[in-house]
């Protein structure tokens, strides 16, 4: 774990290399024959750290459905916060893998698991870890109309438990949301 000064160069590397992971999801996908979920993401995010303010976090995720029970998740997020008046950017590119259970036709209640590749920039400096991360979420479907709600525990470093955060989402998918049945 190596601070680099270049902080732009990586993010935009991230981005291309959270993308690319997209895309490969989207080429493969034909052979696994099943159901990707395209969707937007936002939600809450609660950093760790004395004095932080919590920020928006944001991006693109990718769900492929394994089967009727399991799917497989690839997200691109990104949040800027401040704590104690220094500017921190983290842009966490993650895979989980989430097992879910419909209730009534209706009701989903998932939980789910995975890795992530998570870079921070912290004023002029970026690192880059491994980490991994955990939700619990509750989805609403009313005919063609999606809605839910979704807790996350990230944890940016496995090295630093200190480095745990949570992440509240709420969504609904409709006209930003696209599903293709391969």
């Amino acid at each position: 774990m190596k601070p680099r000064i270049n902080s732009r160069l990586n993010l935009t590397a991230n981005s291309f290399a959270g993308l690319a992971l997209l895309l490969l999801l989207l080429l493969v996908s034909p052979s696994l024959a099943g159901n990707l979920t395209v969707s937007g993401r936002a939600g809450l995010y609660s950093p760790p750290g004395v004095g932080a303010s919590a920020s928006v976090m944001y991006g693109l995720g990718a769900e492929y459905s394994i089967t009727s029970f399991l799917s497989a998740r690839a997200a691109v997020e990104t949040t800027t916060y401040s704590v104690a008046g220094i500017q921190t950017t983290l842009t966490p590119v993650t895979v989980d893998i989430i097992y879910r259970q419909t209730l009534l036709g209706m009701l989903t209640p998932y939980v789910g698991a995975g890795i992530g590749y998570y870079t921070a920039t912290v004023g002029p400096l970026t690192s880059s870890t491994i980490g991994v991360q955990a939700e619990t979420g509750l989805k609403f479907t009313i005919g063609g109309f999606d809605a839910g709600v979704e807790a996350r525990y990230l944890l940016p470093d496995t090295k630093t438990a200190a480095t745990g955060s949570m992440s509240y989402n709420a969504y609904m998918t409709g006209s930003f949301l696209q599903s293709f049945n391969i």
